[in-house]
């Protein structure tokens, strides 16, 4: 059963008849049951969903950091999870269907203009991922000293994420994070990303590169 909400005049939630009405961010939507299909997908339309399967299965997985990295984009109408599902749809999935991979250079776990971090590297050895970055705040990019640095290493071998335990700032210029054994032997890649104390601005992401961890 439906349930008006904020009098005869408010949105409207639930279900009655064949709509359903629902809310979010103050914002009242009504929209229709769906339709079970009757007809096959076109070809087109399979390999939409296939480039969208793609990218979806690394980026759900990651929603806590995308939903930092892409907060202030269309933060009114979109979650910051469909942004960046949408932002990479169309850069990171590359190939031919049936036949998606990711092009991991060019995925974004970040959209900002925020300071990002300057000279970059990334190097790992002995199970010790080490980072480097430029550690001064630059006051045209709007960069501050406690700055928190965002680190992602994915291993696509074991398809899993690895991150700081506790992210370090701009000013420590460096951080080690140790990463387990089973990690060992494979090739990963790495990206990072900045934001202020607040979460309220934040930098584009820096891919960091292909990694051979030992």
């Amino acid at each position: 059963m439906g349930k008006i909400l904020q009098g005869a005049l408010g949105g409207f939630s639930g279900k009655a008849g064949a709509i359903i009405g629902s809310s979010w961010k103050s914002i009242n939507y009504i929209k229709g049951l769906s339709k079970k299909r009757t007809k096959p997908a076109s070809e087109e339309q399979l390999i939409q969903q296939a480039r969208f399967y793609t990218i979806a299965k690394f980026i759900m997985p990651i929603a806590s950091f995308v939903e930092l990295g892409f907060g202030q984009i269309n933060a009114d109408i979109m979650t910051p999870t469909n942004v960046a599902l949408q932002a990479n749809i169309k850069t990171a999935v590359v190939g031919t269907y049936p036949n998606f991979t990711l092009d991991y250079s060019k995925i974004l776990i970040s959209k900002g203009n925020l300071q990002p971090g300057g000279i970059i590297g990334a190097s790992a050895s002995i199970g010790i991922l080490s980072v480097t970055w430029s550690p001064e705040a630059i006051e045209i990019q709007k960069g501050e000293l406690d700055d928190v640095v965002h680190i992602l290493l994915y291993v696509p071998a074991i398809d899993e994420f690895l991150t700081a335990p506790v992210p370090p700032t701009r000013g420590s210029g460096a951080v080690d994070i140790e990463y387990p054994e089973h990690f060992m032997s494979e090739k990963a890649h790495a990206w990072m990303f900045f934001a202020d104390r607040k979460g309220k601005r934040v930098s584009k992401t820096n891919y960091l590169g292909e990694l051979d961890l030992t």
